[in-house]
């Protein structure tokens, strides 16, 4: 069943193909989930693991149930509350519903380190197609559209298969936080994995996303510092000079590290968005505005002439509590914490995939201090498959 997550996973990106089904707006990725979901069951059966499987699901540490059956349960309220019910319960479907599900299946199918380590490299090959696509589009303009080529504004940058590059940096860089352990764990047969990892940060380099570098580089710190090895340490120390250098010697880079400090649109305007985002929280501090309630009730709240309306705060606190409410907040908050603390305990044990999901976290919470790392439908999948690597 292994290979059926793969493909899940690698066109996970397919929920920009949109269509309508009568009514019913429906994207590629939303098709394909109960799809993967009913052959999964269908696998289970012919092998005669069903039972095996709900033994399994039964055995999830009840703190990771619990607040995944909290945070399920606030989307479900924050549905009902919503100003756009019909895009509300899309959203429920794609963000909630479907993900959460697939992390009962995920979970079982990545149950034994060996899968999580073929899953991963399956993951860097992808991760490393993508950042090729993404250095050609940087390097000759091909498949990039014109307005990532440079303006006054904004500097090139690359998107990959994405609609957008921060979109693209959002995809890949908990990933490669999370590969870090199992990369660097001396093991000769992931020797070639760091080839993978660095073309994937060649990817995340030309994306220009300052939320996804400083996503990144937080989940690097943590690892150098639980690793407590002098030789990373003095790795890192060199990539790091490396990397100084070059951001100084590249125009585009140097630029890009230094417009938050000369007042760039891009930076003042999360102000502007936190601040609106307050508001809202205020004025229903307990329940939020409900899914999708941000971007419908924007103009009411909002009091910079010069900000265009947006999905979500670009903060992961308050996305999810505008969107979810404080149960929302609170659960997910919740939720991160019991799997950092079950990473931990394995690792403790002995598994470098302990440690690899609290990276995880920590390049998810680190990116999304100025960015929306869960509300996207690629994303909500993507930290589910991965939170179930922790059971």
């Amino acid at each position: 069943m292994l290979y059926l997550l793969e493909i899940l996973f690698a066109l996970s990106p397919s929920y920009v193909v949109r269509f309508s089904f009568g009514a019913l707006k429906l994207n590629l990725l939303e098709v394909l989930i109960p799809i993967f979901w009913i052959l999964a069951l269908i696998l289970l059966s012919k092998k005669g693991e069903l039972d095996k499987f709900f033994s399994f699901c039964k055995s999830i540490p009840k703190s990771v149930l619990i607040f995944t059956a909290i945070f399920f349960l606030a989307s479900l309220l924050s549905t009902l509350i919503s100003p756009t019910k019909d895009r509300a319960f899309g959203q429920l479907l794609a963000y909630f519903v479907e993900p959460i599900i697939t992390f009962f299946f995920a979970g079982y199918i990545l149950r034994e380190d060996h899968n999580k380590n073929r899953f991963l490299k399956f993951v860097l090959y992808y991760i490393a197609l993508l950042s090729v696509y993404a250095l050609i589009q940087y390097l000759t303009l091909a498949g990039l559209p014109k307005l990532w080529w440079g303006n006054s504004a904004e500097p090139k940058r690359a998107l990959s298969i994405f609609e957008y590059p921060n979109a693209f940096a959002l995809f890949i860089t908990p990933l490669l936080a999370y590969s870090l352990p199992i990369v660097f764990s001396g093991d000769k047969k992931n020797k070639h994995l760091k080839w993978l990892l660095l073309i994937g940060l060649f990817g995340l380099l030309v994306s220009l996303s300052r939320g996804g570098w400083i996503g990144f580089i937080s989940a690097i710190f943590v690892f150098a510092l639980v690793s407590a090895k002098k030789d990373l340490w003095k790795k890192l120390g060199v990539v790091a000079v490396l990397v100084i250098i070059v951001f100084s010697v590249v125009p585009n880079l140097r630029y890009r590290v230094l417009l938050p400090f000369k007042g760039e649109k891009s930076t003042v305007s999360r102000f502007s968005l936190w601040e609106t985002a307050d508001k809202m929280i205020s004025s229903s501090p307990i329940l939020g505005k409900g899914l999708n309630g941000f971007a419908t009730d924007f103009n009411f709240y909002n009091t910079d002439p010069g900000l265009a309306p947006l999905d979500y705060p670009h903060n992961i606190f308050l996305n999810f509590w505008v969107e979810t409410g404080l149960l929302g907040l609170i659960s997910f908050l919740g939720l991160s914490i019991s799997i950092i603390w079950l990473g931990w305990q394995k690792f403790l044990k002995g598994s470098l995939y302990g440690l690899a999901i609290i990276l995880f976290i920590i390049a998810l919470y680190a990116h999304g201090m100025a960015d929306a790392p869960y509300f996207k439908n690629d994303l909500a999948l993507v930290f589910w498959i991965f939170a179930s690597t922790v059971i």
